[in-house]
């Protein structure tokens, strides 16, 4: 039987990684999903409000929020760098 080492390097970056990893393609899986259900409600409500059918301005809200996404990533980076310099 091996002797099984429990030190600070012993595997638990790299469970971290797959971890962060897992969040970040949920996260983004998330993302899609809600864009796909916000552009099948908005291209409902715009059929309802034009009375017929037509690609408009429904189709960037999954644009919307990919930007917001990339908009906290971006505002994450910048406070992390100004912490860094102090």
């Amino acid at each position: 039987m091996e002797k099984i080492e429990f030190g600070r390097n012993a595997g638990g970056q790299a469970q971290c990684r797959k971890r962060k990893k897992r969040r970040t393609a949920a996260w983004y899986g998330f993302l899609i999903l809600a864009g796909v259900l916000l552009y099948k409600a908005g291209a409902v409500y715009a059929l309802r409000w034009r009375g017929y059918y037509a690609v408009g301005g429904e189709v960037l809200i999954p644009l919307v929020l990919v930007l917001c996404y990339g908009v906290a990533v971006m505002f994450r980076e910048i406070v992390r760098d100004w912490h860094d310099r102090r």
